[in-house]
């Protein structure tokens, strides 16, 4: 049943809900087990951002706009721009390795989209540590909770989530920093929802990365439209709104969700978030983690395998959408490269993913060996939204079977990386921008890193920024003395 007041008209309980949380959550509400995670997962979102920052993809958007100007900090270079730019060049940095951390109940990745939104805005307001790591908690919270509504008929549909509900979350992130008004804030979330689009069909190009730029982009956008009086529909969350265009929902199927759902009550982060340990799609993860296992408990070559059969639930396999790839970016979403990449290699690493690696015969050669299916879901499995275990098979020449249900990636809330681990991941990332080996570039990796677990006491979050690129370029001159 709809809700309706006493003159007839829909009550906006859930828009009213999300605006409430976006303009009276303060960071001294933030639990301090939330405040810590987001602190790793800014620094994780800045770091794979970096690694990404000389792809092709990102540096094609630089060059479009690089010659513009303004006070917003590029995350891999010294060179500033205006707000809306850089989100847009970092957002495509920060997705385009695919190694940003995924919140897999709802099938996004939220760092990246709000994170990229906020950091530009943050540096023009001047707006200290604090401000930002709740600018960021309010943001992915928004996200998921509107992904929970949509559900994952949303996902099924072929829309690319990120992008969708990143636009939606970035608004409401940068209406915090902003310090808009109820009335402003309304109107800034429903003007981004009608900027949210992308498509699943551009999975393993160019473009799946700009979704997140111009997710990023569209919410400081909406924002700033709204902060100037432009108006948009506050029922955009009812009847025939953003639920229903996105995942086909009408008004009586979302409003039970819609009135379940407490924004910060707790935080989904805490439950939901899963840190990438391969640069790679997060459907592969499970796969790559059930192959090096196999491999390593059977000490398995390559050349004594005859066929590898993986199996997964049918959301597990949406984003894997290419069975042949014949580029980096293609292997990123294909079960069948990255199991083979990790048996041949032992590893899937950054340089997985170079165009020659995917091409190499032995790879191309063995495609054919490794078949997907899916795995029969009951109506409850589906109901509840429960996560199955994948199943890796390999079955070897001589007539051995070897079998691993993998139900957890490594990263995910249930298996997290170590504090070594996170670290570590930075290292590799900042020394991949700096075209050197990790040892060379540990120990001032380091200190950024422990810089940055204390964004929290930065008065300016854009210091911790700056102090990046500073230090990067001291080091940087070191070397080409």
């Amino acid at each position: 049943m709809k809700s309706v007041n006493q003159n007839g008209e829909i009550n906006n309980d859930f828009m009213n809900k999300l605006v409430a949380f976006i303009t009276e959550t303060t960071y001294e509400q933030l639990p301090q087990q939330l405040v810590d995670l987001s602190k790793k997962a800014i620094i994780d979102t800045i770091g794979v951002s970096l690694a990404g920052w000389h792809e092709p993809a990102v540096e094609s958007v630089k060059n479009i706009y690089h010659h513009q100007a303004g006070v917003s900090s590029l995350w891999g270079e010294a060179h500033l721009l205006d707000a809306e730019r850089a989100a847009l060049i970092n957002g495509t940095a920060s997705h385009v390795l695919d190694y940003d951390d995924a919140s897999p109940g709802v099938i996004i990745h939220p760092s990246a989209p709000i994170l990229a939104a906020i950091t530009p805005l943050a540096e023009q307001l001047n707006s200290s540590g604090q401000v930002v790591i709740t600018a960021y908690a309010i943001g992915t919270e928004v996200m998921v909770r509107v992904g929970q509504v949509m559900g994952i008929k949303h996902y099924n549909a072929g829309w690319h989530a990120t992008s969708t509900l990143g636009a939606v979350g970035a608004a409401a992130a940068c209406a915090y920093l902003q310090r808009l008004n109820t009335e402003q804030c309304t109107n800034a979330i429903s003007i981004a929802a009608s900027m949210a689009g992308g498509l699943q069909k551009n999975f393993g190009s160019m473009t799946k990365p700009l979704h997140v730029g111009l997710a990023a982009a569209g919410g400081i956008q909406a924002v700033q439209l709204a902060e100037q009086g432009f108006t948009g529909n506050s029922q955009i969350f009812d009847s025939r709104g953003f639920f229903l265009a996105f995942s086909g929902l009408d008004e009586d199927a979302t409003q039970s969700v819609k009135e379940s759902i407490a924004f910060g009550s707790p935080y989904d982060l805490l439950t939901g978030l899963s840190v990438k340990k391969f640069p790679c799609c997060f459907g592969t993860h499970r796969f790559i983690q059930g192959a090096l296992l196999l491999k390593e408990e059977h000490q398995l070559h390559i050349d004594m395998i005859d066929e590898i059969v993986l199996r997964a639930q049918p959301r597990s396999l949406l984003p894997l959408v290419h069975s042949r790839p014949v580029t980096g970016l293609q292997g990123k979403f294909s079960a069948e490269y990255t199991v083979l990449a990790a048996l041949i290699d032992g590893h899937v690493r950054l340089s997985s993913f170079e165009d020659a690696q995917v091409q190499r015969a032995d790879i191309q050669n063995r495609l054919p060996q490794v078949h997907v299916f899916k795995i029969d879901e009951t109506e409850e499995d589906k109901r509840l939204n429960r996560r199955l275990p994948i199943e890796i098979q390999i079955k070897t020449k001589d007539g051995q079977v070897y079998e691993k249900a993998v139900l957890h990636a490594p990263g995910s809330i249930e298996t997290p990386l170590s504090e070594q681990e996170h670290r570590e991941k930075w290292v590799i990332c900042v020394s991949h921008y700096m075209q050197v080996e990790t040892s060379v570039i540990e120990s001032v990796a380091n200190e950024l890193y422990d810089n940055g677990l204390q964004m929290d006491k930065y008065t300016c979050f854009g210091e911790w920024l700056k102090e990046i690129q500073k230090q990067l370029n001291i080091y940087q001159s070191k070397q080409t003395v």
